[in-house]
């Protein structure tokens, strides 16, 4: 039967025009749609997240989760939407066959490729920016922006800057781009804000699937500017609040090797804390002649204090991430400093000002070279690559490693929040 339907696949000629059969919103900022076309025919799920949404967090698997089903997946992490991911290798076993990020943490033997495009995401602040590159722009961990969170490879590209790509490769065995099969993508809007997951029934004779332009012009159709195709044929899936959604051309579920997820609810939060200093950290926390009240700091998701008489600035209930802070006074130059910010954890990032003004041309901006992490990373008590994670620079984004800070230096911290706070100690 599959065979008989694959070659209707390729044989048929109408033009997909599919129209909205239904649509409904199971979560705040997560939109759910299914298309259909009788005459092809064909089936589509489409789903709409708000990436702009502080509630809402996308999750690429890690390594340790490779080679279960996207059901399993959106069990384990406990996403109310999971997709499947790249192409992959069994014998790998279950390798990507381009870049696989999870939990910040890259995989092992997997890269992208001239043949690949890329999507990779990370929270700046309260929402969450996510990017598709194409496969001319091979990537690195390092070369991601800093704070990248995770990453998955697909291909083809589908749709660049809001215009179908028109001449897929149709001689790979793996895309099968110019037959009409079953399908996933994942695509962006114009300003970011949108991500759009899909899927295609396909290899049934109630849909036959689609070729990669025809996904291509359906996601334009739907304001997608990027796109990419991920894993088709009998790995594409989509799960909505742990419920298959679509119909798998295999009749059953199949383990892929890397997924997305997509999860709603209020994130579990984190805290932000540290000295505002004028050298070493060191001396700054063993002598108050270091130290730097009345500083202005800015936090990534706009929130402001003023360092404290003992020159301490406390964020709570920060969501998990790379989180930012913009330090401003007088007589300093303005410095902006990152840390990652871990779920019940105090998160220790505290910052050196150089003494002098701000350039005029770069209007109160730092310049790179002010938010170098040796002026500010002394005895790891907020030495971080401390790159601005919203220009793209690279570097960063998945040391092995976690700064933590010396023992009597998370005392004097702890004992400085302490008073503030009104315990006796």
């Amino acid at each position: 039967m599959r065979a008989a339907v694959a070659l209707l696949a390729l044989a048929g000629t109408a033009a997909a025009a599919p129209s909205k059969q239904s649509e409904s919103t199971p979560h705040p900022g997560i939109h759910r749609e299914t298309w259909v076309d009788a005459a092809v025919p064909l089936v589509i799920q489409l789903v709409r997240i708000d990436l702009t949404s502080a509630e809402i967090g996308l999750y690429a698997t890690k390594e340790s989760d490779r080679g279960i089903t996207t059901t399993a997946f959106s069990d384990r992490v406990g996403a109310q939407v999971a997709i499947n991911g790249d192409a992959f290798s069994v014998a790998g076993p279950y390798r990507p066959r381009g870049l696989a990020i999870g939990d910040s943490t890259p995989w092992t033997n997997t890269a992208d490729t001239d043949q690949l495009a890329l999507f990779h995401l990370r929270r700046v602040g309260e929402r969450t920016v996510a990017e598709i590159e194409p496969p001319e722009v091979v990537s690195t961990p390092a070369s991601l922006p800093l704070g990248t969170q995770g990453a998955i490879g697909g291909k083809p590209l589908l749709v660049r800057a809001g215009i179908v790509e028109p001449q897929p490769d149709c001689t790979d065995p793996v895309t099968l781009a110019c037959q009409r099969t079953p399908r996933s993508a994942l695509a962006l809007t114009a300003d970011g804000h949108t991500l759009l997951l899909a899927t295609v029934d396909g290899w049934q004779a109630s849909s036959l699937g689609m070729t990669a332009v025809e996904l291509g012009q359906f996601l334009v159709t739907r304001g997608a500017y990027m796109a990419m195709a991920l894993d088709g044929g009998s790995s594409a899936t989509l799960v909505i609040d742990g419920n298959l959604q679509n119909l798998p051309s295999d009749g059953v579920e199949r383990r892929v090797a890397n997924h997305l997820g997509v999860k709603y609810g209020a994130l579990p939060s984190g805290e932000l804390l540290g000295l505002i200093c004028t050298s070493s950290i060191v001396q700054c926390a063993h002598d108050a002649a270091f130290r730097v009240p009345g500083a202005t700091v800015t936090l990534d998701d706009g929130r402001v204090q003023i360092s404290d008489a003992n020159a301490l600035y406390d964020f709570a209930n920060v969501t998990p991430r790379l989180a930012c802070v913009t330090v401003a006074k007088a007589g300093y130059k303005t410095k902006r400093q990152c840390q990652t910010v871990d779920s019940g954890i105090q998160a220790y990032n505290s910052v050196v000002l150089e003494p002098g003004t701000d350039p005029v041309v770069d209007a109160g901006v730092p310049d790179a070279s002010e938010t170098d992490a040796s002026l500010g990373g002394d005895g790891g008590f907020g030495g971080r690559d401390t790159t601005n994670p919203d220009d793209g620079a690279g570097g960063g984004c998945c040391d092995a490693g976690r700064d933590h800070p010396p023992i009597a230096l998370a005392v004097l911290v702890g004992w400085m929040l302490a008073r503030r706070r009104g315990t006796k100690g």
